[in-house]
């Protein structure tokens, strides 16, 4: 079975399972375990941020550097099909008592002008007041669509003109860095906060972690305590983490040329739109074709191929370390097989 569902299930290497069994430990609540501590300085210096904090997952760390920025009450701007308003269990409205601002965007990318006519409204005593700016780079339901630094940059510009602050889901930004040629630091350099997941393209089998100022992240140090996020001997943990943004971050590149392979077939189906394809994800629309989006996965799944089924319309297929190029052009195959 070839699995396209998601780069979660990417596994990893023998090398980097190796790094556990010698990483020094301690007790991280306490702060005394030199990986974690390692971990995050490295994090922290590859995102040009002062210091950074691990998590046990992408969704923990986009809540707990939202709790940090926000109060309870606080609006939040974000983009209609993000992660963080879609597919994490409403954490800012069930833990934090944020309100959302939903822009729809174009595959992700927010217009400058929508977020500006929320952050310039002034003040009615009817009204919440927007205080943080959620980003998503790269754009999962996008079709792991690049933000473009000058829309970050000048969706940052508005935020902080208007008293607010700017956090990026950046679960996968060193795509986006790849893909680029661009540092992530960067990309990042004009948010308060960032997110990177460790587990997706990197390969990790677990771990997050958010970077920011010193100050953001004593604070959030406890948020995380708060959400039973305090892990003891985490350098087992943190080890990976480490083996990964030393030796895994160039690799990326692969899994975007497997992505465009795929794109290439899809485009071939007539009937079949895919978003266009910046990464590692290849976002597939059904709804001009006689196929659903489910039975155009359970026809791929009788062939041997594991897709994600996103809605009526839409289906995923993701690249990752794991996926060979022969599983690409297996999968290539068999599409106008399926797809007849």
């Amino acid at each position: 079975m070839i699995d396209l569902r998601s780069d979660t299930f990417t596994l990893p290497s023998k090398e980097m399972l190796e790094t556990i069994l010698t990483a020094e430990l301690g007790d991280d609540v306490w702060e005394e375990d030199p990986t974690v501590k390692e971990l995050e300085a490295l994090a922290a210096k590859k995102l040009g941020k002062e210091a950074g904090l691990l998590v046990s997952s992408g969704t923990q760390g986009n809540l707990v550097a939202n709790m940090t920025h926000l109060n309870r009450g606080d609006g939040v701007v974000l983009e209609k099909e993000s992660h963080i308003y879609l597919y994490e269990v409403g954490g800012l409205s069930q833990l934090i008592g944020a309100f959302p601002f939903l822009i729809e965007g174009n595959n992700g990318l927010m217009e400058p002008k929508d977020v500006e006519a929320i952050f310039t409204r002034g003040y009615n005593v009817h009204w919440v007041d927007p205080k943080l700016l959620c980003l998503e780079n790269t754009h999962n339901r996008g079709g792991g669509k690049i933000i473009p630094k000058e829309n970050i940059d000048q969706l940052a510009k508005i935020a902080h003109e208007n008293n607010g602050l700017v956090h990026m889901d950046g679960a996968r930004v060193f795509n986006a860095a790849v893909a680029t040629g661009m540092s992530a630091s960067k990309i990042v350099e004009n948010v308060e906060s960032v997110q990177i997941c460790l587990s997706k393209g990197l390969g990790c089998p677990v771990g997050s972690i958010i970077v920011g100022s010193e100050e953001f992240i004593h604070k959030a140090r406890r948020q995380r305590k708060l959400v039973g996020g305090g892990l003891r001997q985490a350098g087992i943990i943190a080890a990976p983490g480490i083996y990964a943004l030393n030796n895994m971050i160039d690799r990326l590149a692969e899994d975007h040329k497997h992505a465009r392979m795929l794109e290439k077939a899809l485009t071939e189906i007539e009937e079949l739109k895919v978003k266009p394809v910046d990464t590692n994800i290849a976002v597939v629309d059904t709804s001009a074709s006689k196929w659903s989006a489910a039975e155009a996965r359970d026809g791929l799944e009788k062939h041997g191929i594991k897709v994600t089924y996103m809605g009526d319309q839409f289906f995923r297929m993701v690249t990752y370390f794991g996926i060979t190029t022969e599983d690409i052009e297996q999968v290539v195959s068999v599409i106008p097989e399926v797809f007849k």
